[in-house]
């Protein structure tokens, strides 16, 4: 009996190290589950809510929010205001905020990622349309769970910089492209494995390098054009924009 234990015990193990050295099983980008039906849409003018944690999001430098929809593979819109939105985008919607600063914004945990190798590209042409017609447009992204961290820009319809780290998998998903004067000046430079001195293990125990977390999302974001956590503090007048099903291709 004592040996049948033990071989179960061993099985049991091969089985849990093969499911973990098997290619794909190591968590990407977050998933979310299915978007939530809902309840109580509010049209109701209202002040901008702040967000921005555990979410991604495209800013567009235009105030015509109607035509920026026009361009979303994004069905079922009406008409919502900032608490509604908020809700929304965090329960698998998507949400098409007022002008903000002369940017519009898309909110929702289910616009596509900035990929990897051999995967789907859904935000590439999606952000090079938006910026043919509006000159500019960003995407930025964290989830500090599985550690995913991006940013990416486009002008007048080509990307000028993207970049994306996945903590859980300890790699730069991304990193094309200078880096913007706005990054510059943030001052940050990251730990890099492709690095020659990251062969020694001194290079990572060194002060003055970090890895990409959401607080440096929302400062890229602030430089670029608009701060997600700081909208409650603007000031800006009350508004309504649209929530609407974003359309993911299956992958």
């Amino acid at each position: 009996m004592k040996w049948l234990i033990s071989l179960a015990v061993v099985t049991l193990a091969v089985v849990f190290w093969s499911l973990r050295q098997r290619p794909g099983t190591t968590p990407r980008q977050p998933s979310f589950p299915a978007p939530k039906p809902l309840d109580n849409i509010d049209t109701t003018p209202d002040a901008p809510v702040s967000f921005g944690r555990k979410m991604s999001w495209l800013a567009v430098k235009t105030e015509d929010s109607a035509g920026v929809i026009e361009l979303l593979p994004v069905t079922g819109i009406q008409p919502a205001n900032w608490r509604t939105g908020f809700v929304a985008a965090y329960g698998g919607h998507v949400f098409i905020s007022p002008p903000v600063n002369g940017w519009t914004l898309i909110v929702s945990q289910q616009l596509p990622e900035l990929p990897e190798e051999n995967r789907t590209d859904e935000l590439t042409p999606l952000l090079a349309s938006l910026s043919d017609k509006f000159r500019e447009s960003q995407y930025f992204a964290t989830h500090r769970v599985v550690g995913y961290h991006a940013w990416a820009l486009f002008k007048k319809g080509r990307e000028v910089r993207a970049f994306a780290y996945l903590d859980a998998k300890g790699e730069y998903l991304a990193n094309r492209g200078d880096q913007t004067d706005g990054e510059s000046a943030l001052g940050y430079d990251y730990f890099d494995p492709e690095d020659p001195d990251a062969q020694s293990d001194t290079y990572w125990d060194r002060s003055d390098l970090c890895y990409p977390d959401e607080e440096h999302v929302m400062e890229v974001a602030s430089t670029w054009s608009v701060n997600p956590q700081t909208l409650e503090n603007s000031r800006l007048a009350e508004g309504t924009g649209w929530i609407g099903q974003y359309n993911k291709s299956p992958q």
